[in-house]
């Protein structure tokens, strides 16, 4: 029991510092500071502040490592790396498949044997047989109808002065000149050359063919009532556009024909006077016969009808539905566009017109027209670049045009 104190008294002894005297216990008795930190700083480098934690290192067990993944280095002698360790992620690579081995992917059929025909001999392509080309025995002696002489002095009959009188004409035949110079005479009586004219077509005129006839007034012969020729019947006017439109009476191209017309007049002047309308199925038909657009009535009236607001004639694209309201002006409107197909109607003041619009709107392209007149709401143009329209045909009569538009309008009055 007594031994154990005893035995930690002597180990503590023996740990305590050796500068440690009975002064310093007395002044530590005493409190002084300097003693006391001291004595701090003795018990700091004693052997207990030089303990430190433990550490322990035991080696890792086998198969605790994460393996490394699975991945093909290819090995390349010109990356500097012969033993083939991937310096950085892998390169990519692409399956290539080898279709060496596969089979045909179409089933196969039997196929039918083909008999090849023999074709017959072309006459034509056989070879021209071999001709030998014989010389005629009398060749030589064959008088030819020309032979190469020196250039003839043409002026040598002049210069020999023969007596010829003044004024003659010297008479050369062939190659030499006549040994005498002779004048020219007429022709006996009766053996004059008659000349016979050909009748020649349709568009030469009779009066180019025969002189004018004493009983025609001066300076009035040879004039045609018909454009170009170009008549029909007896009555030698000129073609109706029915008539160049191939477009038969009664027949369902006339009556489609005749409705598309009719249309555009109703819808889109039925509230102008009957020469505003007429020149309205004017213009429909100057178009037809320019060239520029569709040959056709109906081709025309609803040409880029199924574009919205982009056709030629508005009320065929303005999705407003085409319904006759006003009787009245539906009969007159089929009038003018008989009338028209007719050839009945021609105003000359509107002339080869072949666009017109409203006072309200103006549109871009007026800059390109020349401006030919203006009827009610409507004003009248054709195109610069398009010349007069003189080679479009011309149809009906001026003074009928005015007494039918004068009968319609009275009706529409009444």
């Amino acid at each position: 029991m007594i031994g154990t104190p005893l035995s930690f008294a002597a180990a503590l002894y023996f740990l305590l510092p050796s500068q440690v005297d009975r002064a310093d216990i007395a002044l530590l008795i005493a409190s002084q500071p300097g003693v006391a930190a001291r004595a701090r700083k003795h018990i700091i480098a004693s052997p207990f502040g030089t303990i430190h934690a433990a550490t322990f290192s035991f080696p890792r067990p086998l198969g605790t490592a994460m393996p490394r993944p699975l991945v093909a280095d290819l090995v390349s002698l010109n990356s500097g790396n012969p033993l083939g360790d991937p310096v950085g992620p892998p390169p990519l690579s692409f399956p290539r498949i080898d279709r060496t081995g596969k089979g045909d992917v179409l089933v196969p059929r039997p196929r039918p044997d083909v008999v090849e025909e023999t074709p017959e001999p072309d006459l034509l392509a056989e070879p021209f047989p071999d001709y030998e080309f014989v010389r005629p025995e009398t060749a030589d002696t064959v008088d030819l109808p020309y032979q190469d002489l020196p250039p003839p002095d043409l002026g040598a009959a002049a210069r020999a002065g023969t007596g010829a009188a003044d004024g003659a004409t010297s008479m050369l035949f062939g190659i030499d000149p006549t040994a005498s110079v002779q004048s020219i005479v007429p022709w006996s009586p009766g053996e004059e050359p008659v000349i016979i004219a050909s009748a020649g077509g349709p568009d030469i005129k009779l009066s180019a063919l025969e002189p004018e006839s004493a009983a025609a007034p001066p300076g009035e012969g040879g004039v045609s009532i018909a454009v170009k020729g170009e008549v029909t019947g007896a009555g030698r006017r000129p073609k109706s556009p029915a008539e160049r439109l191939n477009l038969l009476p009664d027949s369902k191209p006339r009556a489609r024909a005749e409705r598309c017309l009719a249309n555009a007049v109703y819808f889109e002047a039925r509230g102008e006077t009957v020469r505003g309308q007429m020149a309205v199925a004017q213009v429909v038909m100057n178009r037809v016969f320019s060239g520029y657009y569709p040959s056709d009535v109906c081709g025309v009236v609803y040409q880029n009808a199924h574009r919205h607001l982009a056709c030629q004639f508005t009320f065929a694209c303005d999705g407003i539905p085409d319904v006759v309201t006003e009787p009245q002006a539906w009969e007159i409107a089929k009038t003018i566009a008989r009338d028209t197909l007719d050839g009945k109607l021609w105003m000359p003041e509107v002339a080869r017109s072949t666009h017109y619009h409203a006072y309200w709107v103006r549109p871009s392209w007026i800059r390109e027209m020349r401006r030919i007149l203006k009827i009610g709401v409507h004003t009248f143009y054709r195109p610069r670049l398009w010349g007069d329209g003189a080679e479009m045909p011309v149809w009906g009569n001026a003074a009928i045009t005015v007494e039918e538009a004068a009968r319609l309008e009275a009706g529409r009055k009444s």
